[in-house]
């Protein structure tokens, strides 16, 4: 089983469910999975946000140890994703703000210290 497959069945997606979130056809996905076509490179990435991942094992490339997903991870996944599919249609002005907000939260952190 290619990990196409096998990252969409660890997620409990079916291939309905994956090519509407990715904005493709149910045969884009099967024909990722039985090897036939690979994913364009804006869907790889995509991919390798949403199964946290690197593109370099989605394309079964050997790649350093994948780092352990925490369980916080694991909830923001929908929202990285969200992200990931949305911002394309944000203007540069709120796509500014989304930017300033999350170096604000991560200058937060640095402060609890």
């Amino acid at each position: 089983m290619n990990r196409f497959k096998q990252l969409r069945l660890d997620q409990g997606l079916s291939q309905l469910a994956l090519a509407n979130l990715l904005n493709v056809h149910q045969t884009a996905v099967s024909q990722w999975e039985t090897g036939r076509t690979q994913p364009d490179n804006d869907t790889l990435i995509k991919l390798s946000v949403l199964y946290h991942v690197s593109v370099d094992y989605l394309l079964g490339r050997p790649s350093e140890v994948e780092r352990p997903v925490s369980k916080k991870d694991k909830e923001l996944e929908g929202i990285e994703f969200a992200l990931f599919g949305e911002v394309h249609e944000l203007t540069d002005v709120e796509k500014q703000d989304i930017l300033d907000y999350v170096r604000f939260k991560k200058g937060q952190k640095g402060q609890k210290k």
